[in-house]
């Protein structure tokens, strides 16, 4: 899945600074509102892995956007 490489690779970044995110702009904020979001939903029915890769999803965000 595409959108499982761009994100990690754009929190990567965004860490690293090569990127500006989460500096306070409305720009930044307006990404990161977006990016939270666009994060999968919880369900009972998740596996293990499932429920770990979602938890790394958000974790990764709030990372990056804090």
């Amino acid at each position: 899945m595409l959108v499982g490489v761009i994100k990690p690779l754009v929190a990567a970044l965004a860490l690293s600074g090569c990127i500006p995110v989460a500096t306070g702009g409305a720009t930044e904020s307006a990404i990161c509102n977006e990016w939270f979001e666009s994060l999968p939903t919880r369900s009972r029915a998740d596996t293990a892995q499932t429920q770990n890769e979602i938890q790394r999803a958000y974790a990764v965000q709030d990372a990056v956007c804090g």
